[in-house]
């Protein structure tokens, strides 16, 4: 606006000056009147210049203060955000403590049962080693039992052979006593029916 009301003013004085060279002097005051003011626009004209600059330069200030005041403002309202998010964080780390409490309890019920079987599996190991233990002593049982037969039979055999013997000698040996009586008898017989006298008390020492 400055701009187009000075080159106004420049038109008439142009005007003025063309005018003034074919009038008296006079008009010389005017001249020099439209001179200042157009002194004074030209400063008038420059300080807006200035002022023009110094706006724009405000105005990238401002521009960049609103895009770091803007930044500023989106991290806060991330910032809001996010401390709106806290109480359902909040609940899901009491839900995942929960559940974490739950598992351990879990895993303390697992380690027992884990035990339980442990033992159990200990107690059927003892128990299959006490079958095997008893499955050996019942072969081994049968084992000296046939011995303990085969050696009473073997026993039972020596034992009649030997009683079979003991008789055989036993027969033996009364076969011979009785054949001792029977010659002692023939000789005492003999004796007494040559003699009239038995010799017999003196035989029964040998038997």
């Amino acid at each position: 606006m400055l701009e187009t009301l000075r080159e106004r003013l420049l038109s008439v004085q142009q005007d003025f000056t063309s005018g003034t060279a074919q009038y008296s002097p006079e008009f010389s005051a005017g001249l020099e009147l439209l001179s200042r003011y157009e002194d004074a626009w030209a400063t008038l004209h420059k300080g807006a210049k200035d002022c023009a600059k110094a706006g724009e330069l405000v105005d990238s200030e401002v521009v960049m203060l609103s895009a770091h005041w803007e930044r500023k403002r989106s991290s806060l309202v991330e910032l809001q955000d996010q401390l709106q998010q806290i109480p359902g964080f909040l609940a899901d780390l009491e839900c995942l403590t929960a559940s974490l409490a739950r598992l351990e309890a879990n895993f303390e019920e697992m380690e027992s049962h884990l035990l339980c079987l442990e033992d159990l599996c200990e107690q059927c190991e003892l128990e299959r080693h006490k079958c095997v233990q008893t499955l050996q002593l019942e072969n081994y049982k049968k084992t000296k039992r046939k011995e303990l037969e085969t050696f009473k039979a073997e026993l039972d055999a020596e034992h009649a052979q030997k009683v079979l013997d003991m008789e055989h000698t036993q027969q033996m040996k009364l076969k011979e006593r009785q054949k001792f009586f029977e010659e002692a008898f023939q000789q005492d017989m003999e004796q007494y029916l040559s003699t009239g006298y038995l010799q017999i008390a003196e035989r029964r020492g040998k038997f």
